[in-house]
């Protein structure tokens, strides 16, 4: 289930570049206590092996963002689409995150914060 408050993309078209919206974290770092998980997943299949990279920062615009983590998704993992990535959020967070898709084209994204590790159908 996703929240509109905690949601980077939904259905976004998936190209190189940033999420759609910024996710106002609150002041907290939301890495540290109970996990919080980032999950993105694909309306129908990728071409390419996908890079997300979980940036923050303390200005709404992200113009002071810094890297965070980086995932690599395999394009084995992305062609058939649904649920590719589950991976708690670190510790380190700012006040705003946002998602950076590097590499894989083709199908739609949607990707936001969830509590607890929605893994249902997801593909390895």
């Amino acid at each position: 289930m996703w929240d509109n408050e905690t949601t980077f993309s939904n259905r976004q078209t998936l190209a190189d570049g940033p999420s759609e919206t910024a996710v106002d974290v609150g002041p907290d770092d939301i890495g540290l206590g109970e996990p919080v998980y980032l999950q993105v997943s694909l309306s129908n299949g990728a071409s390419g092996a996908l890079e997300v990279t979980v940036e923050t920062g303390d200005a709404p615009d992200l113009s002071d963002a810094v890297t965070l983590v980086t995932y690599h998704v395999a394009e084995s993992v992305l062609k058939h689409g649904g649920t590719v990535l589950a991976a708690p959020v670190p510790t380190g967070c700012r006040r705003y995150l946002r998602l950076q898709y590097d590499g894989a084209s083709g199908g739609t994204v949607t990707a936001g914060l969830v509590q607890g590790a929605q893994t249902s159908g997801m593909n390895r």
